[in-house]
């Protein structure tokens, strides 16, 4: 979806023992055989430090991490020191900053687009299910960590709310996640659509038609801000400051001191509150706080 990207490489998460080992044996195979002249890591998964060292690139680049020892810092060429509450968009160009690859003062903004076949399939879809030119609104709501999700309830509520101002809805997601859109739109007074087919390309193209998306912390926001289709994200214990939307307009939902004592903690960068995987950041987030961020960002839209 990006013309400069030539491969993307992936390790199946569900694969295990043998199966896993072989998978990154095929895949550390290909990359060599690539004969790369640059790495750059831009997170700190060990596995970077490993390739820097077996693919013998002209030049490497990774970022300072106090958690890992020296293995990580002797495996690359350059370390880029670590600035912490800047978006991310900002730390992973530090990398090239840092390899003088890129010295301009501001990251560029996302660069994707749908394939025209996963917009004629959208468009279709979208037809067929009878969406007319009102506002269009695509909610991701699931992740496969559940001390990120808002409560169904909270969704239901939401939705309904919207419906009745005429909007279309979509629940969007993976195959994983139609089980949590599934028992969302169950609990819904008026039903929303729900993507039950979609690839990341139809999604994209998706996101590309809707009038805003509505997501928790996860990769949907990254790619609404690809689109450059409006985002209201809704954060928890992971720090808005680094991961919330980039070059798109939007606005980040997130508890903290100012609404209670209790979520001065916020973010805590934690998996829960306390061991629990719950995180009563978002547990008790009312509907009416997204709903204010949903129809002020929509009328702001241009």
């Amino acid at each position: 979806m990006n013309s400069r990207v030539r491969d993307v490489f992936v390790i199946p998460r569900h694969l295990k023992g043998l199966k896993k080992y072989s998978s990154y044996y095929k895949i550390f195979r290909k990359l060599i055989s690539n004969h790369y002249d640059f790495l750059a890591q831009f997170s700190v998964d060990w596995r970077g430090a490993l390739l820097a060292r077996l693919l013998h690139v002209d030049l490497s680049v990774a970022r300072e991490a106090s958690r890992r020892g020296p293995f990580w810092h002797q495996s690359f060429n350059i370390i880029a020191p670590f600035k912490d509450n800047r978006p991310i968009a900002e730390q992973d160009v530090d990398l090239l900053r840092a390899a003088n690859l890129y010295q301009k003062k501001e990251a560029p903004s996302y660069q994707l687009s749908a394939p025209h076949k996963n917009q004629l399939k959208v468009k279709k879809w979208l037809q067929a299910e009878q969406v007319s030119k009102n506002t269009l609104i695509v909610i991701h709501a699931s992740s496969r960590w559940k001390f990120k999700e808002i409560p169904k309830e909270t969704w239901a509520n939401i939705i309904d709310a919207l419906k009745s101002e005429k909007m279309h809805v979509v629940l969007s997601g993976s195959k994983v996640d139609l089980i949590t859109n599934q028992a969302i739109s169950d609990l819904c007074q008026s039903k929303p659509l729900l993507t039950k087919d979609f690839s990341i390309e139809d999604t994209t193209a998706l996101y590309e038609m809707s009038d805003l998306v509505v997501t928790i912390d996860s990769m949907s926001t990254h790619l609404a801000s690809a689109m450059k289709t409006p985002v209201v994200s809704i954060f928890g214990p992971t720090n808005d400051l680094n991961w919330r939307p980039w070059k798109v307009k939007y606005q980040v939902i997130a508890l903290s001191k100012a609404d209670d004592p209790t979520f001065a903690c916020r973010p805590c960068g934690m998996d829960g509150c306390e061991g629990t995987k719950i995180s009563q950041c978002l547990v008790q987030m009312k509907p009416e706080m997204i709903l204010k961020s949903i129809q002020s960002t929509l009328k702001t839209k241009t």
